[in-house]
């Protein structure tokens, strides 16, 4: 996979950003700090230096991580990138424990890591990552900070134009311990830009478009000198500091399926509707592909109930004691009660034709559920579906029971 890049600081001496680049185009950090007396300039050197030390070294593991296709190999590697995040935070407890003036200080942290043409991002705080494909682009990280929490608990938007907080963070390192760091996956194009800004330089310009013209063809070094150019121009009284990558050759995917696809297949599962582009983005790690032979026995009949399947290619047959129930067709799924209960399997399904199938393990859905606002949703979802079978059960069983009665009467 190769990569162009450059980044940008405004010149201001007392800056509490920081960012660093992997030179071999592997990694790339930027940070935001918060805090007196030199605090949040210290908070987020500490973090980006302490990140790219802890990474460096492991590289060639990493990168082999992403190479795997297995999931544990991927849950590997996301733990990784995570636990040296982590690590930094330590180092913020450590320094503040030792110098008491710097006991509040804390930064926004997004880490990206490059490999066979997928972006793995792990993001904390309201600095953002934003994906430029063409003259569109999105906005690929969630801002944790007051506004997106009160705009997620339905508040609108005109109660949130002047709300006095809404830019203080609601979670970053070295904010209470236990850094909860949302974890990213994308797809990646020839062509394609990744820009990691912080918030004085994303208050600036209208979305992710607006910041795809502002961009245009130009190199990364250039693009990013000039953005920050443009915040200033525009009156940005903070640090302004931005990273641009640009893809120049994605290199070998290992999947098949682009993230959009992935995510069209995950949008006709039940517990999954209603969600952001940006939330389904952190679904992505913890789903993967299969290849199904014809014959196969995806699931047996009486076995515990391990994975959630989406039917991307191909056809599956469904039986229950060797009794034909159904033929399966791309686009459906079946397996989903298995993320929830774990119950032995109520039928067997076997491939008839080459499969391709989108898989999810219940002990990976349980760690998605585990917290956030993410989380939140999917348990919603979760008891919405599982409300409407129960409805769908009491309605069928009320329909038996009048026709037992009519036929008692007569």
């Amino acid at each position: 996979m190769r990569v162009r890049s450059g980044g940008c600081s405004s010149s201001d001496k007392e800056s509490r950003d920081c960012w660093g680049i992997d030179p071999s185009g592997s990694f790339f950090v930027l940070a935001a700090g918060t805090g007196n007396e030199g605090g949040g300039a210290l908070a987020s050197r500490r973090a980006c230096e302490g990140i790219i030390k802890a990474l460096i070294p492991h590289r060639e593991q990493i990168e082999h991580m992403a190479a795997d296709t297995r999931p544990d190999a991927r849950q590997m590697l996301v733990s990784a990138l995570c636990g040296a995040m982590i690590r930094a935070e330590k180092d913020l407890f450590e320094i503040a424990e030792q110098t008491p003036r710097y006991k509040c200080m804390a930064t926004t942290c997004d880490l990206v890591f490059l490999a066979n043409g997928t972006a793995y991002i792990c993001h904390i705080g309201d600095s953002r990552v934003y994906l430029l494909r063409g003259d569109t682009g999105r906005q690929l990280t969630v801002d944790h900070n007051v506004c997106e929490y009160l705009r997620a608990q339905g508040k609108k938007e005109e109660e949130l134009v002047y709300h006095s907080h809404k830019n203080r963070f609601t979670r970053a390192l070295g904010m209470g311990g236990g850094a909860e760091i949302d974890t990213l996956q994308v797809s990646l194009r020839q062509g394609d830009r990744l820009v990691i800004c912080t918030d004085g330089l994303h208050r600036h310009f209208q979305n992710a478009t607006h910041l795809a013209q502002l961009y245009r063809s130009v190199d990364p070094q250039r693009a990013a000198e000039f953005l920050v150019s443009n915040a200033i121009e525009r009156g940005s009284s903070e640090n302004v500091s931005v990273i641009c990558v640009e893809i120049t050759d994605p290199g070998v995917r290992r999947s098949a399926l682009e993230t959009d696809s992935r995510i069209t297949a995950l949008e006709q599962i039940c517990f999954f509707r209603d969600l952001s582009y940006q939330e389904m983005l952190q679904v992505m790690p913890i789903t993967f592909e299969r290849t199904i032979e014809p014959g196969f026995v995806i699931i047996q009949e009486g076995d515990a109930g391990e994975e959630l399947y989406i039917l991307v290619e191909g056809e599956c047959e469904v039986t229950n004691s060797g009794v034909k129930l159904a033929t399966l067709e791309a686009g459906s799924s079946f397996g989903e009660l298995s993320l929830i209960d774990r119950q032995p399997r109520s039928a067997t399904v076997t491939a008839i034709t080459m499969c391709r199938v989108l898989a999810i393990r219940a002990s990976d859905f349980e760690k998605l559920t585990a917290s956030g606002t993410l989380a939140v949703k999917l348990l919603w979802n979760v008891v919405h579906e599982l409300s409407e079978q129960l409805r769908r059960s009491s309605d069928t069983i009320r329909k038996q029971g009048m026709k037992l009665l009519e036929k008692g009467i007569q």
